[in-house]
């Protein structure tokens, strides 16, 4: 019946799967099927070896690989009816009574100064110790948006929140680089969020100081179902964001992109189409500057989106979608 996985977490680590999930369904020679929240169903519908698990092989896999041990995925690992249940850990004190009675395999590395989709990727099948690649995602369709939402002329996306207010910069520093973006040639700027009563709040006074500095911006804060904030992610030109799902996204549908981080330590850059600086860093403005010309002059492969080896070759090349 295949290999079942369970992650029960935010957008953003959802995508961060998306290299093991690709690793998994290579060495399986099939599709993997995840179970997850089912929100996040069209973001697994652009990874072409990963399908939403129902029926038989949500109830009755092969094996099942548990990526975090909360609630709801403790819960659903219990229900589910296999011999083989493989639950990672980074740390050992996060192991509790009840999952050594429901899994048979735990396995408790520590990610160490490796992200969640290199940690996973590392920690899952060892024996494979190379090829490893960020993930990817396929293009969105063209109907998953509505009349007047994304705009056909090259615009910029700014997504300044995410689901920790302490992640969130402050608004005069996205003002100025709306500024900067809107002098560099990128007219059209538009800012979203989600439905929580600080997104509002936060969306609103950065377009307010932005339009103190002479720039309009639209706020379609609260206006994105999943399907829509994928699409509009894909077809901007540039994507200003905190560390968060946007960030992943952007980088994921290789959209040129800006994270700033107000907490940890930005990565290291690797990829001239995505950069990442402390939040208030003065160097902002320069990068973006830089950012926007690199990726100016650079072609744009994002009609069909940058797939790497394992999406082009063997059982996930064979599972493209075909749009």
């Amino acid at each position: 019946m295949g290999e079942l996985v369970i992650l029960h977490k935010q957008l953003g680590d959802t995508v961060l799967l998306e290299p093991v999930l690709r690793k998994i369904a290579l060495v399986t020679g099939e599709r993997v099927h995840l179970l997850c929240p089912p929100q996040w169903r069209p973001l697994i519908e652009l990874m072409p070896h990963t399908q939403f698990a129902t029926g038989k092989r949500r109830w009755m896999p092969d094996s099942l690989r548990a990526f975090d041990p909360g609630g709801r995925t403790t819960r659903a690992a219990a229900f589910t009816f296999c011999r083989e249940k493989a639950l990672l850990v980074p740390e050992p004190g996060w192991v509790t009574r009840t999952h050594r009675a429901i899994y048979s395999q735990m396995e408790v590395i520590a990610p160490g100064r490796r992200d969640l989709a290199r940690w996973l990727w590392d920690a899952t099948l060892p024996e494979i110790s190379t090829g490893y690649e960020p993930p990817v995602l396929e293009r969105p369709p063209e109907d998953w948006t509505r009349e007047g939402l994304c705009p056909a002329e090259p615009f910029l996306l700014l997504h300044p929140v995410t689901t920790s207010s302490t992640k969130a910069c402050e608004p005069g520093q996205w003002a100025t680089l709306l500024r900067a973006a809107h002098d560099f040639g990128l007219k059209r700027l538009l800012i979203s969020g989600g439905m929580d009563p600080w997104h509002y709040e936060h969306c609103a006074r950065i377009a307010q100081q932005a339009k103190d500095l002479g720039v309009s911006v639209e706020d379609v804060s609260g206006m994105t179902m999943v399907p829509e904030f994928l699409h509009l992610i894909s077809r901007a030109r540039l994507v200003l964001s905190v560390d968060g799902a946007a960030s992943h996204l952007a980088r994921a549908l290789d959209v040129p992109s800006l994270t700033l981080q107000a907490v940890g330590t930005p990565s290291a850059a690797e990829n001239p189409r995505h950069a990442h600086l402390a939040a208030g860093s003065a160097n902002a403005v320069k990068t973006l500057h830089e950012l926007f010309t690199v990726t100016d002059a650079m072609p744009d492969t994002s009609a069909t989106g940058p797939l790497p080896a394992s999406l082009r070759e063997g059982i996930t090349g064979s599972l493209r979608a075909t749009r």
